[in-house]
């Protein structure tokens, strides 16, 4: 009986499907996926107040415990961050924070807008309502029956790398670039964070729909606390309570989930030095902090 010559081509593809199945396999997951910005639906003041956000902004950075969204519509980028960490508010106040952008998906960051600068927020701790040290019985140097306020607010940013006429120093409470941005303290001592800046300024006046397909890097970069100056007796880092923001932690509500990258999910005090607690002794405080990634922009 001569030999069945459709064998050998059954034998030869029961050979390579195994092959065939595992190439299929890993290009599917070699292929990068990329997230959208959340489309910004409803009007945005950036008063530091972050009452239009959701209860649970979008991401969280582990390391740093910082919340945040970025949206966007077709004429502006929104920024929104959540700040309950004491030693992350501690550096954003008395060392400052950049927002970078690079809208060709590489990793230079040509764009930065600084806000707030280094020591530009003043807080200072005041009395509670009711409590016992607004009615003079409790003297002590302890912060309890105080809470932190801000006494002069950030009105300056500071824009590197955007269209003229808006860079260098600009004033946030005028100015012809649209850009606006606030931070503040809410009653658990949660430093709020708002910005929003037209695409105008440094990409486009308005976005279409080929814009979907563009990769958009970000990076919020929180700078790091100058090292102190090591004194007679006993010194280093271990000194760097002297400069202590005293904030406390507390929770908001903004905040939440978790950080791959990108996760799921949320002052700056010129004017106030005291015992910043345990926070202070943190080596995290003089390191800058930096969280990057890769988003495509959202058109409607």
């Amino acid at each position: 009986m001569p030999p069945d010559k459709t064998i050998k081509p059954i034998l030869k593809m029961k050979t390579l499907l195994p092959l065939l199945l595992t190439t299929l396999l890993f290009s599917s997951c070699s292929q990068k996926v990329y997230r959208s910005l959340d489309w910004q639906s409803s009007k945005v003041t950036a008063d530091g107040w972050i009452i239009e956000w959701p209860d649970q902004l979008r991401f969280i950075d582990n390391k740093t415990k910082l919340s945040y969204d970025i949206s966007n519509d077709r004429r502006n980028l929104y920024v929104c961050m959540s700040v309950a960490d004491p030693a992350t508010k501690m550096k954003i106040l008395h060392a400052g924070m950049e927002f970078r952008i690079d809208t060709l998906g590489k990793t230079k960051f040509p764009m930065a807008f600084v806000f707030p600068s280094a020591n530009q927020v003043v807080m200072a701790r005041q009395p509670k309502p009711g409590s016992l040290h607004e009615a003079g019985q409790d003297k002590g140097t302890t912060h309890s029956g105080q809470k932190m306020k801000i006494v002069s607010p950030a009105t300056e940013a500071e824009l590197v790398g955007f269209k003229p006429p808006c860079n260098g120093t600009i004033s946030l409470l005028s100015n012809t670039c649209g850009i606006s941005a606030a931070i503040n303290i809410d009653s658990l001592e949660v430093l709020l964070y708002e910005a929003i800046i037209p695409f105008a300024t440094f990409y486009k006046s308005e976005l279409t729909q080929a814009d979907t397909a563009r990769l958009f890097n970000y990076e919020i970069r929180i700078n790091a606390m100058p090292e102190p100056q090591a004194r007679e007796g006993g010194a280093g880092r271990g000194m760097g309570a002297s400069m202590g923001g005293g904030m406390g932690g507390g929770h908001h509500s903004g905040g939440g989930g978790q950080h791959s990258s990108m996760g799921g999910g949320g002052p700056h005090g010129g004017g106030h030095r005291e015992n910043g607690g345990n926070a202070a002794l943190n080596p995290d405080l003089y390191t800058t902090s930096k969280i990057t990634n890769e988003m495509k922009f959202s058109v409607r």
